[in-house]
C-alpha cells in the first residue's frame, strides 16, 4: 500500500521503522499537549472575567501541525489533538457528551482545513505566495470554520441554551481568529530558515517590530478610542519583514489585545463590561489587522522577487551587451547595421582598419557608397533580391556577396558581405539589415594565383602531350621500318645462319626499344587518368603460361627453376583486360628473371569466387630488397640500385606502370622481401566470372586475307614506311598507290577511286586529319572510302573524327590487314 499526500486516503505503510514510530509518537504527544494547553487558556482565562473566549487558538495549532508534517503522520496528530481537547474539556468540567461532540467538531475542522490546503497548494504550503494565501483565507478563514462552527454552535445551543445565531457568530469568529493568527505564525516559524534566506532580518525591521509592540501596549493601557493606530504599524512591519513579520506582528497584537482586554484595559473596555460586544469588537479588530498585514506581506515579497528578477535580467542584458560590444570591437570583420533604406545606423570599430573610414564617418551614410562604381548596381540588385527572399521565406541565413570596394585612401579592395535580416523579437517584423563584412583581398589574390598556376599547369600538360606525341612519332616512325623490314628479312628462307642471328639481334633490340617507348607512353596515359581498359572474357591460366614461356629459355640457361602453382584451379571465364594483365605479368616475371642468378622463380595464382578477385604472386630467390628501399620500387623513374639496374637495363617505370594498371583494374600491388633471401611481388585485381566466356585457351589466329584486287592508297612522308606497307599488301594481292604528303594524298584521292586509304597523321604541308577532311568534303570518288589513321601519336584518345580506324606504329602485318578489312567491311555495310 502506498501513501497518498493529496487526499490522505491511504496512510498505512507496512514498512514502519523504529525511528518512524518514535517520530509519530512524538508528534502525537506535541499535538496533545499543545492543543490541551491552548484550549485551557482560551476557556479558563476568559471565564475568570465572566466572558466567552474571543479567540480559539487550539484549532489553528492543530492545522499548523498537520501542514508541517507528512500525511502519513496525520492520524497520530489528529488523535493527539482529540486527546488534548477531551482532557481540556474534562478539566473545565464539561459534560462528557458535550465534550466529545464539541471536540469532535474541532477535530473535523482541523482535518478539513489541512486536507483542503493540501489539495489546493500541494505538499508545501507557503503563505508568502498569493495563491496559497488566498486558499488559506478561503478555506481556513471562511469555509471550514463557518461549516463546523455552525454545527458545533447548534449542538452547544441545544445542550446549554442561548441565542443560536449569536452563538454561531461567536463560535465561527473565534475559530477564524485562531486560525488566522496562530496558524500563519507557526507555519512561518517552521519555514523561518527559508524566509530568512530570502529576506534576512534587518535592523529596521526589528525596530519596526519593537515599535509595534510598544505602540500596541500603549494603545491598550488607556481607554481612548485609538485602535486605528495599530494596523498601520502592522502594515509597516509586514512591509519590512514580509511574511515572517506579518505573522509575528499578528501574534504580538493578538496576545497584547486579549490580555489587556480581559484585564479590563484598552479602548474596547469603553463598551459595556462583560457584554458580547467586547468580544466581537476585539475579534473584528484582530481579523481586520491580520487580513490587512498578510496580503501586504505577500505583495511586498512578490514585488521584491520581481525586482530581483528584473535586476538579474538587467544584469544579464548588461553582461550580454558588454560581451557583444567586446566581440564587435575586437572582431576583425566589420559589423554593419542598416535600416531598410540602406542607411548605416551602426558600424563596428573594425571598419577603420578595413576601409579607412571611422564608425562616425560611416553612420548616417548609405552603405553602397564604398562599393566600387562598376560593381554598385550589380551588388544592389543581388542584395535587394536576397533581402526580399529572406523576408518572404522568414529565412535569415546569410548569403555571400563579393564585390570590389574603394578605401578612403583610394585603394581597391575585395570585400565579402553576409547580409541578414534583423527582426523584432516580439512581432517578428523586419526592422533592419545586419551585415558581416570581411576583407577577402588576399583570398582573391590567391585565387588569381591559383588560376594562373592552373593555366600554366594546363599549358605545361599540353606542351608535355605535344612533346610525347612528337617523340612518339619521331621514334615509332623509324622503328616501324626497322621492325617491319627485319621481320620480312627474317621470313626469307635463303637467309644464312649468321644473317638470321644478326636479324634476330635487330628484332630483339627493336622490341626492347619499343618496350621502353611503350612504358613511357603508358605511364603518361596513367598520369593523365585516360587509360582505358578493354574487358573481354579471358582464360587466365593459358595467359599466365604464355607469359612464363617467354622467359623459359633465359631461366634454363641460368639453371633457374621457373614454375607455376594453382593454374589448374583458375576459372576459364574471367571478364578482364587480358592485354593489361599480360603486361603486369611480363613486368613482374621479367624483373624476377633479371635479378635471380640461381634458385627458383615461383608464380602462384588463385581466384576468390566470393569476392570475384584474381590474385597472383611472383616469388624469387634473388638478392632481395632492403626495407628502406621498398618505397622506391613503385615510384616513377626510381631504381633501387642504379649500378645493378644498369647491368640489366630498364627505365625505372615498369613497377610504377604495374601499380597504375593494377589500381586501374580495381586492385592493389605490393612486395615482401628479406635481403639475401629473395622477394615476393603480389597483386590482385577485380575479375568477375562470365558464363559466356569460352572455356578454351587463346590460340594464334592466321592472318586474314584482303579482298581480291583491293586498291589501297598509302599516304606517308616516310619512304621506308611506304615501302614496308607496299611490300606487305602487295604480297597479299593488293594494288597499292603512294602519296608523299597530305597535298598529294588529296590529289590522288580526287583522281582515282580506292577501296581504302591509309593516312599518316603528321606530314608536311597538310597533316593527315586535314587531308582526310578535304577528301570527305570535296565529294570526289573517295568521299565515302574508309580512311585509316596510320599513327605513331601517343596522345590519349588517338585519332578520331573523320577516320574509320587506326593502325599504330610500329605495326604488324596482321594488325594492318585486320584494320583494313574491318574498315572496308564497315563501309560496305553502311552503303
Amino acid at each position: 500500500m502506498t501513501e497518498t499526500t493529496s487526499s490522505g486516503a491511504t496512510w498505512l505503510n507496512p514498512k514502519w521503522t523504529g525511528r518512524d514510530l518514535l517520530k509519530t509518537l512524538g508528534l502525537a504527544a506535541i499535538a496533545a499537549i499543545g492543543y490541551a494547553l491552548l484550549a485551557y487558556l482560551c476557556v479558563e482565562f476568559p471565564r475568570n472575567y465572566g466572558q466567552v473566549a474571543p479567540i480559539w487558538l487550539s484549532n489553528g495549532f492543530g492545522v499548523a501541525c498537520l501542514l508541517s508534517c507528512r500525511s502519513r503522520h496525520w492520524p497520530a496528530v489528529l488523535l493527539g489533538c482529540l486527546v488534548g481537547g477531551l482532557a481540556a474539556g474534562a478539566h473545565v468540567q464539561d459534560l462528557l457528551a458535550v465534550n466529545v461532540v464539541l471536540v469532535s467538531c474541532n477535530i473535523v475542522q482541523i482535518f478539513l482545513c489541512g486536507w483542503g490546503m493540501r489539495r489546493v497548494c500541494g505538499a508545501e504550503v507557503d503563505l508568502g505566495r498569493a495563491r496559497d494565501m488566498i486558499a488559506f483565507a478561503l478555506i481556513c478563514g471562511l469555509a471550514a470554520p463557518v461549516c463546523t462552527g455552525a454545527v458545533a454552535a447548534s449542538i452547544h445551543t441545544a445542550m446549554r441554551g442561548g441565542v443560536l445565531l449569536a452563538n454561531i457568530g461567536v463560535w465561527s469568529l473565534g475559530d477564524i481568529l485562531g486560525l488566522m493568527t496562530i496558524t500563519p505564525c507557526l507555519l512561518a516559524l517552521v519555514r523561518i530558515r527559508h524566509y530568512l534566506r530570502e529576506r534576512p532580518l534587518s535592523a529596521s525591521g526589528v525596530i519596526c517590530l519593537l515599535v509595534l509592540l510598544v505602540v500596541t501596549i500603549a494603545v491598550f493601557t488607556q481607554s481612548r478610542p485609538v485602535l486605528f493606530i495599530v494596523p498601520p504599524m502592522m502594515l509597516l512591519v509586514a512591509w519590512r519583514l514580509e511574511v515572517l513579520g506579518a505573522a509575528l506582528s499578528a501574534t504580538l497584537v493578538a496576545i497584547v489585545a486579549v490580555i489587556f482586554t480581559m484585564a479590563g484595559h484598552g479602548p474596547i473596555t469603553l463598551l459595556t463590561s462583560g457584554s458580547p460586544d467586547q468580544a466581537i469588537v476585539l475579534q473584528l479588530f484582530l481579523a481586520v489587522a491580520i487580513f490587512i498585514s498578510l496580503p501586504v506581506a505577500s505583495i511586498q515579497r512578490h514585488r521584491r522577487q520581481l525586482l530581483q528578477s528584473m535586476t538579474e535580467a538587467n544584469a544579464a542584458v548588461v553582461r550580454s551587451e558588454a560581451r557583444f560590444r567586446q566581440l564587435a570591437e575586437n572582431a576583425q570583420d566589420m559589423i554593419i547595421h542598416s535600416n531598410m533604406r540602406g542607411i548605416i545606423q551602426y558600424a563596428s570599430p573594425g571598419c577603420a582598419q578595413m576601409t579607412g573610414y571611422t564608425a562616425e564617418e560611416l553612420v548616417g551614410r548609405e552603405g553602397m557608397f564604398i562599393v566600387h562604381k562598376d560593381d554598385r548596381e550589380a551588388v544592389r540588385a543581388i542584395v535587394i533580391e536576397q533581402i526580399a527572399h529572406m523576408a518572404a521565406h522568414h529565412d535569415n541565413g546569410p548569403t555571400r556577396v563579393e564585390y570590389r570596394a574603394i578605401r578612403k585612401d583610394g585603394e581597391v579592395i575585395w570585400l565579402e558581405s553576409r547580409p541578414g535580416l534583423q527582426r523584432d523579437p516580439l512581432t517578428g517584423k523586419v526592422t533592419g539589415i545586419t551585415d558581416i563584412v570581411r576583407d577577402v583581398t588576399e583570398q582573391k589574390a590567391m585565387e588569381r594565383q591559383l588560376r594562373e598556376a592552373r593555366n600554366e599547369a594546363e599549358a605545361a600538360v599540353a606542351v608535355k602531350s605535344e612533346f610525347l606525341a612528337n617523340m612518339s612519332h619521331e621514334l615509332r616512325t623509324p622503328l616501324t621500318s626497322v621492325l617491319g623490314f627485319a621481320r620480312l628479312i627474317d621470313d626469307e628462307p635463303e637467309l644464312s645462319p649468321d644473317g638470321r642471328r644478326y636479324i634476330g639481334r635487330v628484332l630483339s633490340g627493336g622490341k626492347a626499344l619499343l618496350t621502353t617507348i611503350n612504358d613511357i607512353l603508358d605511364f603518361s596515359k596513367l598520369e593523365a587518368g585516360q587509360l582505358e581498359l578493354k574487358l573481354e572474357p579471358v582464360a587466365p591460366a593459358p595467359l599466365i603460361e604464355e607469359a612464363l614461356d617467354l622467359f623459359s629459355l633465359q631461366t634454363e640457361v641460368r639453371g633457374v627453376a621457373l614454375r607455376a602453382e594453382g593454374l589448374d584451379d583458375l576459372p576459364a571465364d574471367l571478364l578482364i583486360d587480358g592485354g593489361r594483365l599480360r603486361q603486369v605479368l611480363l613486368n613482374l616475371i621479367g624483373n624476377a628473371v633479371k635479378f635471380t642468378e640461381a634458385g627458383s622463380i615461383t608464380l602462384t595464382a588463385a581466384y576468390d569466387q566470393a569476392h570475384e578477385r584474381l590474385s597472383v604472386s611472383v616469388a624469387d630467390t634473388g638478392p632481395g630488397i632492403a626495407p628502406e628501399d621498398v618505397d622506391l620500387l613503385f615510384r616513377r623513374f626510381s631504381q633501387v640500385d642504379a649500378g645493378l639496374t644498369r647491368q640489366h637495363g630498364g627505365t625505372g617505370l615498369g613497377l610504377a606502370i604495374c601499380k597504375g594498371l593494377v589500381e586501374a583494374m580495381g586492385g592493389q600491388i605490393g612486395v615482401v622481401s628479406i635481403p639475401g633471401r629473395g622477394a615476393c611481388f603480389s597483386f590482385d585485381v577485380v575479375a568477375p566470372s562470365t558464363a559466356h566466356a569460352e572455356n578454351s585457351a587463346p590460340r594464334e589466329m592466321p592472318i586474314s586475307l584482303l579482298p581480291p584486287a583491293c586498291r589501297v592508297l598509302i599516304v606517308d612522308d616516310n619512304p621506308a614506311n611506304r615501302e614496308l606497307v607496299n611490300a606487305i599488301l602487295t604480297a597479299m594481292g593488293a594494288q597499292v598507290a603512294e602519296a608523299v604528303d597530305g597535298m598529294e594524298g588529296v590529289a590522288a584521292a580526287a583522281a582515282d577511286p580506292y577501296d581504302a586509304i591509309l593516312m599518316d597523321l603528321r606530314m608536311p604541308r597538310l597533316d593527315g586529319a586535314q587531308a582526310a577532311q578535304r577528301i570527305r568534303g570535296e565529294g570526289g570518288p573517295n568521299a565515302r572510302t574508309p580512311i585509316i589513321a596510320f599513327s605513331a601519336d601517343a596522345r590519349p584518345g588517338g585519332p578520331g573524327g573523320v577516320f574509320d580506324g587506326s593502325v599504330s606504329k610500329p605495326m604488324t602485318a596482321a594488325g594492318l590487314v585486320d584494320a583494313l578489312n574491318t574498315a572496308m567491311a564497315g563501309s560496305a555495310k553502311a552503303a
